[in-house]
């Protein structure tokens, strides 16, 4: 219980600190990203001209307005997305690792999109991507809901992680098929699953904030049930929380997130495993602070890591994915080396 002394005075007051200094660091991290582009060359003066809709180059303000703007917004509400789904499978599983892009659920939207790409079924190459991704996301949910046991009563921890992993090594493999199959998209496939914000427009946006603004919501009504169910499944039951409405509507929610932001950007990884972990160290456990603390959390790691890539890569377009790969590839092995360390201590 007293890792869940979520409404601790020090929590509050930390939340409360980091909040704005979070705040600050998207806003100066959407201006860097309005600056700064691998696509053409442009000054402050040029974002400044765009704020205040003051008259100015004409080129400048077109790219800022119609590429730059919706790939920054784009990189904010992915990064949300991506970073608020990791914490709900946390939770949901109270497993460390589990993250959409270890457990397969990014995998199988990708594999929809991949599979899609083939035309092998027209109906299906023909839906909206969000509804591919969806399809893609929700039958890699539904796979690691039964065969991890999440429909019992007790949760054998073991059983989550053998089934979320045999599950993305195999919806990794179907993948790598459909690319195969893709013939002439093969390139553009590929360069997709790496992860890339590129080429975006404001239907992305659309999409995207919709999706991310009924998942945090459900995410934020959602947070004391899975606040009790921290404290085990027989105390929730005794404390009255409903079992059966936090697993089935959890894993809608972030089935809905994942498909939001692989239907824009790709399968992006290590952002749901890198950022509830982070997040807990600077606010506490409590599901209800960490929501909002994990989503701007996220926004900001994808929005600078953008920037960063479209920095190194000047002239040519990177994947984003590339860097966040490498990122959470770091993290993940510090925290298997953390876990051991905690096991034999």
């Amino acid at each position: 219980m007293s890792q869940l002394a979520l409404s601790a005075p020090a929590s509050r007051w930390r939340f409360s600190v980091f909040i704005p200094v979070v705040l600050g660091l998207l806003v100066l991290g959407f201006g860097w990203s309005l600056f700064v582009g691998s696509d053409f060359e442009m000054g402050w003066i040029d974002v400044w001209h765009w704020l205040i809709g003051a008259t100015g180059n004409e080129i400048h303000q077109h790219i800022i307005k119609e590429v730059r703007l919706p790939r920054v917004l784009c990189a904010v509400g992915v990064g949300a997305s991506l970073a608020v789904a990791g914490l709900l499978m946390q939770a949901l599983t109270r497993n460390p690792i589990a993250s959409p892009s270890v457990f397969g659920v990014s995998a199988g939207a990708s594999f929809a999109f991949a599979f899609a790409s083939t035309g092998l079924i027209g109906w299906f190459s023909a839906l909206p991507i969000l509804v591919v991704t969806f399809i893609g996301a929700t039958i890699a949910g539904l796979a690691v809901f039964f065969l991890a046991g999440l429909h019992q009563h007790q949760v054998n921890p073991v059983r989550v992680v053998l089934a979320g992993v045999a599950l993305n090594f195999l919806f990794l493999s179907l993948t790598r098929a459909a690319v195969i199959l893709a013939d002439e998209s093969a390139y553009g496939v590929m360069h997709w699953i790496t992860g890339t914000i590129a080429n975006v427009d404001w239907s992305h946006v659309q999409v995207l904030y919709w999706s991310l603004l009924v998942g945090l919501a459900a995410a934020l009504y959602l947070s004391y049930q899975l606040n009790l169910l921290a404290l085990g499944e027989s105390m929730m039951k005794n404390l009255g929380g409903k079992l059966a409405l936090v697993r089935i509507g959890t894993s809608l929610t972030l089935i809905l997130l994942i498909a939001a932001s692989v239907s824009v950007a790709g399968p992006i990884a290590f952002i749901g495993l890198v950022i509830p972990h982070l997040s807990r160290s600077l606010v506490g456990h409590d599901l209800r602070l960490l929501v909002p603390v994990c989503a701007l959390l996220g926004a900001n790691l994808l929005v600078y890591a953008d920037a960063l890539t479209q920095l190194l890569a000047r002239g040519s377009e990177s994947p984003v994915g590339i860097l966040t790969n490498f990122i959470g590839a770091s993290f993940f092995l510090l925290l298997a080396k953390n876990q051991v360390k905690k096991q034999y201590a």
